[in-house]
């Protein structure tokens, strides 16, 4: 697995596909890592150039202990280095929930450099009035994980969190997931998920290139997909019947498709259905 430095703190990130082929950056969910994109980037590589980084504080890449180290600012720097890294000068960024906000981050800031951008199960600030109920409640439920992280340890919101899972499997992969996660990681991952800044009056005069916003109907952040489809009249709409959160790993083959037809719409100038349901 290849490497890069930036400002001491040593990132990894996985490739697959030939360099010559056009580059696509992938940003995983919170806690995931860019093993979290195999199953989308293996039906993507003969086309693309596909680089995943482990975001800080996840997975291989380091996870300072400052927490001032971690800001969606710094996330979106993170990934502009790892595109001069490669020599990427324009890329598409194809990300999902916590990755979503960090390309949304970079987007904002650095527009001219992406291509293209997918945004899937993500959210473009912290509370919104169109927010519902239920997507609060979900927010209230991270900084309570956040608090228990805090006092006891990425190991024991594990096991605690495992306990909620009758499906011995599910409960598996949950001790794993929050066991391979060092406390720092996850204690600044989660602060600058709080701290990000609402971006929504920002996105029409920013984001001007092609973008794609996902989001399964089961899942409560699906309302700040329509809060960012209102403000992206230019956008192309996927909704998931029967999904939840995380329509990548949920529904990989379809979610590849989609994927696949608005990448290749963008590199041609193409326009897509506005929304579409699958």
């Amino acid at each position: 697995m290849p490497f890069y430095e930036r400002d001491g703190v040593t990132l990894a990130y996985e490739t697959w596909g030939d360099p010559s082929l056009p580059p696509v950056i992938l940003l995983h969910p919170f806690t995931g890592d860019a093993r979290w994109w195999h199953p989308v980037a293996s039906r993507l590589a003969h086309e693309y150039w596909l680089l995943a980084p482990d975001l800080r504080g996840h997975g291989r890449s380091d996870a300072p202990g400052d927490l001032d180290a971690y800001s969606m600012e710094t996330y979106a720097e993170d990934v502009r280095a790892l595109a001069r890294t490669v020599g990427a000068e324009r890329y598409a960024l194809v990300s999902c929930s916590f990755g979503g906000m960090a390309a949304l981050q970079l987007a904002v800031e650095t527009p001219e450099p992406v291509a293209a951008l997918a945004l899937s199960d993500t959210s473009p600030a912290p509370d919104h009035e169109r927010y519902t109920e239920e997507f609060r409640a979900r927010e209230r439920r991270i900084h309570e994980l956040e608090t228990v992280a805090a006092r006891f340890g990425t190991l024991e919101l594990g096991r605690r969190l495992a306990k909620e899972f009758a499906d011995p499997f599910l409960a598996d992969a949950v001790r794993a997931l929050y066991g391979r996660m060092r406390t720092e990681g996850f204690l600044g991952a989660a602060k600058a998920r709080r701290e990000r800044k609402d971006l929504v009056p920002l996105l029409r005069a920013r984001l001007t290139m092609p973008v794609l916003i996902a989001a399964g109907l089961d899942d409560p952040v699906a309302c700040a997909a329509e809060v960012m489809a209102d403000e992206l009249p230019h956008a192309t709409v996927a909704l998931f019947r029967e999904t939840g959160h995380g329509v990548p790993i949920l529904r990989p083959e379809r979610f590849a498709d989609v994927l696949l037809e608005f990448l290749r719409a963008a590199e041609e100038g193409r326009a897509l259905k506005r929304r579409r349901t699958f």
